[in-house]
């Protein structure tokens, strides 16, 4: 019996070096998605200004001229919806929780709710991220294009090539409709899933920011109104899908901080748990060793 204590006495301060380790590394990597975390959430507040600003800017125009004159090859309706593309914004690691879960339950229910919008209509992916890959080709669904190789910093992400495809795509009628599909990041704590319409463009209400004595007064436009508007709807196009990559990529830190907070939290519960048996089986194996001396003892006396 004391020769098994003493194997499970080892045993068990094998689990809690293991345990410990583990601690040690979760701790690390919460650290580090903490420092992310803050540089990210930045980067998603200039950018909303920045939109903002744009949105301003249209409301501007808006205000010296009509919907009716402004127009746009990006803004073009169609009559009939035959083909639509659902870009997927998601992450390129694990270990964040149900965050990548979430981003492939959600794939699903755009996909199910947008074959409802669009009866008849073909349907695939244009998928950013290495998680939403895997869950796109484990489900057999249709994919025009596959980034799976992203840069850690979302400003760096080919964003440029991303829209380039996708204004060919809508301008040459390969597509008639164009959603994206993202992680609307409000704390670590919370990210909202959001699925909006990236093409045909709509028209940018003005903002409801501006006070009327912002846009009172003749506002001049050069070289017009018409045309300044023509320049900003590819920006703005680029300034969404920039947006839904900057607020995917904090909502994939926060989800990863918070999981490698409560894994560092369960180690260390882990660890006093299993120092506890440890103490109580080598008291045990003690008191088992002193029996054993004593009824020995008491033998020899006999």
């Amino acid at each position: 019996m004391y020769g098994e204590s003493v194997a499970s006495l080892k045993d068990i301060k094998r689990r809690i070096r293991s345990v410990q380790n583990t601690k040690k590394i979760t701790y690390a990597m919460k650290l580090v998605s903490a420092a992310k975390l803050r540089k990210a959430q930045d980067a998603v507040n200039s950018a909303r200004e920045y939109t903002d600003s744009l949105n301003h800017l249209v409301s501007q125009i808006l205000s010296v001229t009509t919907m009716d004159e402004l127009s746009h090859p990006l803004m073009e309706e169609r009559s009939e919806v035959r083909r639509v593309r659902l870009v997927v914004v998601g992450a390129g690691r694990g270990l964040c929780g149900a965050f990548n879960a979430n981003v492939n339950k959600q794939i699903d229910k755009a996909l199910k709710d947008l074959g409802r919008d669009y009866p008849g209509a073909d349907i695939d992916t244009y998928v950013l991220g290495k998680k939403p890959r895997e869950h796109v080709v484990r489900k057999g669904i249709a994919s025009t294009k596959i980034i799976e190789e992203l840069p850690e910093s979302a400003f760096e992400w080919p964003i440029d090539q991303v829209c380039e495809d996708l204004e060919d795509a809508f301008l040459s009628n390969e597509v008639d409709r164009v959603y994206i599909l993202f992680m609307r990041f409000k704390s670590a704590m919370s990210q909202t899933p959001t699925l909006e319409q990236l093409l045909p463009m709509t028209a940018v209400d003005a903002n409801e920011n501006a006070t009327e004595q912002e846009i009172q007064g003749v506002i001049l436009f050069e070289p017009s109104a018409s045309e300044v508007f023509q320049s900003l709807v590819p920006r703005i196009l680029r300034t969404r899908v920039q947006q839904a990559a900057l607020d995917t990529k904090a909502s994939e830190h926060g989800s990863r901080m918070v999981a490698m907070d409560a894994a560092t939290k369960n180690a260390g519960e882990l660890g006093r748990s299993l120092t506890l048996t440890h103490n109580k089986l080598r008291q045990g194996a003690i008191t088992s060793e002193l029996l054993d001396i004593i009824g020995g003892a008491e033998a020899l006396n006999e």
